[in-house]
């Protein structure tokens, strides 16, 4: 039985191990309320200077513009500009990475 305990400790250590997270460097400010998303620097019509760049792995367009909205929230951004995605062959098998600006309005 106590074996059991050790081997679901175990998954779960695991598991928490892998949590998605962002890569991020670049200014943090108090956090915001409300983040604007964008996919090029031509469609914010806002005044703006970019506070810092942010990654994270590819794990599907709607969760990566989630968790990227939620970050940018903490560290004070009013938006972000999603620049694309670049492959990291670095490792054996590459990966696909997502690409983002944080923003923060001048007015």
């Amino acid at each position: 039985m106590k074996n059991y305990h050790i081997l679901i400790a175990c998954i779960c250590l695991l598991l928490s191990s892998c949590a998605i997270h962002v890569s991020y460097f670049g200014d943090k400010l108090p956090p915001t309320s409300n983040v604007d998303i964008y996919y090029s620097a031509h469609d914010v019509k806002k005044e703006y200077k970019v506070i810092g760049h942010m990654n994270l792995g590819n794990i599907g367009q709607e969760l990566v513009k989630q968790k990227f909205v939620e970050f940018a929230k903490s560290i004070g951004a009013d938006a972000i500009i999603i620049t694309g995605n670049t492959i990291d062959n670095s490792g054996k098998t590459g990966s696909d990475v997502v690409n983002a600006d944080a923003l923060k309005y001048s007015n």
